[in-house]
Order: structure tokens, then sequence, then C-alpha cells
């Protein structure tokens, strides 16, 4: 008597042998507990199972693997030793100014793609020409901070200013002749 496997399995190797052939006989039966047999022997009181050719599947073919993105030209690498807001002075403070200049310097300078963003107070400024130089129209009355980051092409933060703090004084509205303006 063959070995007793799993039915799954017989029937499984049997479908092989079939498909070999193209169409084998295959004898089942049960025996008294309760197991089910398979074998390509004929045994007392098996019934007898024409087998064809197994049932196959052939998936879609899988898709070409993607190429990989073009190598990035070489660019010079070398990272930002510091970046500064160079004006306004930390801790100045600004009687009446129409406008305010805030400006950028980093090291090595800045490299072609990367990026200079400014703010004041979280809200986002404009860049005035080479992109380190920015300007603030008619600033209120107060304290105020400007900080800068350097971006890369990608996007990335490559560089943090420390905040500067300045402050603007204005004359005063219900007095504004007794406002004298320092020297």
């Amino acid at each position: 008597m063959p070995p007793r496997l799993p039915s799954y399995l017989a029937v499984l190797s049997l479908f092989a042998l079939g498909s070999a052939a193209n169409s084998a006989t295959t004898y089942r039966w049960v025996d008294p507990q309760g197991v089910v047999h398979y074998s390509d022997t004929p045994h007392p009181g098996a019934q007898e199972i024409q087998l064809t050719g197994a049932q196959t599947y052939h998936g879609p073919p899988l898709p070409a693997a993607a190429p990989p993105p073009p190598a990035a030209a070489k660019t010079d690498v070398t990272p930002y030793q510091s970046c500064a807001i160079t004006q306004p002075a930390p801790e100045s403070s600004l009687y009446a100014p129409e406008t305010v200049n805030v400006s950028v310097r980093s090291t090595p300078t800045l490299r072609p793609g990367d990026q200079v963003e400014a703010q004041m107070d979280g809200a986002a400024l404009q860049p005035v020409g080479d992109g380190l130089t920015f300007q603030i129209q008619q600033p209120e009355r107060g304290t105020h901070a400007v900080s800068a980051v350097v971006r890369d092409a990608s996007g990335t933060v490559v560089c943090n200013t420390a905040p500067v703090t300045f402050y603007v004084q204005l004359p005063s509205v219900n007095s504004p002749a007794s406002q004298v303006k320092p020297h």
C-alpha cells in the first residue's frame, strides 16, 4: 500500500502524473477510518477515475522594471558652513522706517538651484534682486523677528539662520509732534 498522504497532496501528484501522460486512470477509495485514498493501482472496492491534463493558469506577464532615474548632474555638495541674517542688526531700534531691508549671507555662497526663503513674524517675505535680499514695506510698530532658511533644488532645508529681533518705533498718533527723531 502506498504511504498515506493527505488527500490533496495525493490528488496533486496524480494530476501531475495525469498531465504527463495526458490521461491517467486513478483509483479512489475510503478506508474504514473515513480517510480518502487515491492510487494508480487498483484496490478492492475502489472507484475508477479518469484524470485528464491538469488545469493550468498563466498569469499576465510581469511589468518591466522601471528604468532607474537619470543620474543627476554632479554639483558641489559641500554643505553650508553657515547662513545668517546680516541686516537688520540684532536688537536694533528703527524709528519710523518706510522699508526695512533684510539681507542673508551664506558660507559658501548660494549654490545654483538653491533658494533662500525669509520670513518676518512667521509671514513669508518676497525676495528682491539677487534672492538674498528682502524688503519689508512700512512695518508696524513693535517687536519683530526675521529668520531665513536655504533650500536645495529638491526643497530640503540645508541651512537655517538664527532669528534676528528688531524694534520699530513710530510717532504717537495721539501726540505726533512730541516725538523727536533720534540723531
